[in-house]
């Protein structure tokens, strides 16, 4: 039996790294190479692309939101070049909530990594089926 994959999370998978990219080149705007890119919520119809982003400590995560709202077109025509796909999702930046300390950041991220790690292998054991 086929392990379930859902396409809004290859597709969000993508959309992270490719955002990531894209700010860390972006030499427009310096500061926003300092955000750290944590997940993308994309629901199953694959309309709203939701980046949740963290600061480091001490930085106001409004700033840096009206910093990304202010390029977020150049961002979505960027992930549009580089998704492959026929529709790309519009882009919502929002600051992760789910982050008030060094210590709970690091958790997060852990957790974080433990996710994508999991969603990697499904994919590579449904590609290594496949063949």
């Amino acid at each position: 039996m086929k392990p379930v994959y859902r396409r809004a999370d290859r597709v969000s998978s993508e959309i992270r790294e490719i955002v990531a990219l894209v700010l860390s080149r972006f030499s427009a705007e310096p500061a926003l190479g300092r955000l750290t890119i944590l997940y993308v919520n994309l629901p199953d119809d694959l309309k709203v692309a939701r980046i949740h982003y963290s600061v480091f400590p001490g930085e106001d995560p409004l700033y840096y939101g009206r910093l990304l709202t202010r390029h977020k077109g150049l961002i979505r025509k960027e992930v549009g070049k580089l998704l492959r796909m026929k529709w790309i999702p519009d882009i919502e930046f929002l600051p992760s909530p789910e982050i008030a300390n060094s210590d709970s950041q690091s958790d997060f991220l852990v957790r974080q990594t433990d996710k994508n790690k999991k969603n990697t292998s499904s994919l590579m054991d449904e590609l290594e089926g496949e063949q």
